[in-house]
């Protein structure tokens, strides 16, 4: 039967030999009947399947799934110009965004990529993704989630459909986790968007950021605050700090959010909205989003130069409106 939509199926493996067992007959199957073929992981299980395909790897596309799926939300933009670029021809590709040196809040939001995959790409085109997940570094709890994001899962040789698979998860819902110092706190209407800017110029500059990393979280920042201004009830909070040698800045206001991939789709020229988070992603390492009745929550992450020497709670540089 002829495949049809979009086949979105995990691979959990355990070290090389089980790797290449299930990447490797899913990528010649496609390079056999023609289709062009993608492969997106870190480098060392890049160059596995490189050497196990052999002559066939001169017919696929490799990237770094490190540098190029930092950001996760960066990864949707990536197939869709994939796919794009096939003029309608069915494609395989492979897709590693979950590796054990990530951090928790980079994996979740690697869970919500992977649900989001669902959206972005139902009910057509016609093309199949393979996600491996490697059973030796990842914990029990990231590999039970997998269920929930892709329709069948191999394991030990063995493909099963899940029935824990979930076809329209809400990926905004939850609380992000509280800050782990005491962030310097400020509430924004209309006339005080001058003052986030030159608060958070300020707070990247103590962190280490050069001046264009300055300059990029500020404009990523006014974008936020913008947005809660002119969509999120006329005003906003913006809370500033350090932990684990990012800096992050969060924006929260009293809006909703109720397109699931904004941020994620490359706005058109003619599009009204949906820009600043667009341009978040591509500025910041990392986005976070929560929204529901409560209003919406939005975290943006920045590596800086140097690590945070003190991970604990600091003096709020306006103790008066700061909470943790």
């Amino acid at each position: 039967m002829e495949q049809t939509g979009f086949q979105h199926e995990a691979l959990i493996y355990e070290g090389a030999e089980d790797y290449l067992a299930g990447t490797l007959p899913f990528l010649r199957e496609g390079l056999a009947a023609g289709e062009p073929a993608l492969v997106a992981v870190c480098r060392d299980r890049a160059e596995l399947i490189e050497e196990g395909l052999g002559e066939d790897a001169k017919r696929v596309r490799f990237l770094d799934m490190v540098e190029v799926g930092r950001n996760p939300a960066s990864i949707i933009p990536l197939w869709r110009d994939f796919v794009d670029e096939s003029g309608g021809r069915s494609v395989r590709g492979i897709g590693e965004p979950v590796w054990a040196d990530r951090s928790p809040a980079e994996i979740d939001e690697c869970h919500r990529h992977e649900a989001l995959l669902n959206c972005a790409f139902a009910p057509r085109p016609r093309w199949s993704l393979l996600c491996p997940y490697d059973a030796g570094a990842l914990e029990d709890e990231v590999l039970e989630k997998v269920a929930v994001s892709h329709r069948c899962v191999t394991r030990h040789g063995h493909t099963e459909k899940s029935s824990a698979f979930d076809p329209d998860p809400d990926c905004f819902k939850g609380a992000l986790p509280p800050p782990a110092a005491t962030p310097e706190t400020l509430d924004f209407g209309l006339n005080g968007l001058s003052e986030v800017r030159s608060r958070v110029a300020a707070a990247a500059e103590r962190a280490g950021l050069d001046r264009m990393g300055v300059a990029d979280l500020v404009t990523a920042a006014s974008e936020l605050a913008a947005n809660s201004v002119m969509h999120g009830g006329g005003a906003g909070t913006l809370r500033l700090w350090r932990e684990n040698g990012s800096l992050l800045t969060e924006v929260q206001d009293r809006g909703t959010i109720e397109e699931p991939l904004v941020g994620r789709l490359r706005p058109g020229i003619s599009q009204e909205g949906g820009r600043g988070l667009w341009l978040a992603n591509q500025l910041c390492d990392l986005v976070q989003i929560r929204s529901g009745d409560a209003g919406t929550t939005v975290r943006l992450h920045v590596s800086t130069s140097q690590g945070d020497p003190s991970p604990g709670p600091r003096a709020s540089v306006s103790d008066e409106h700061a909470y943790a």
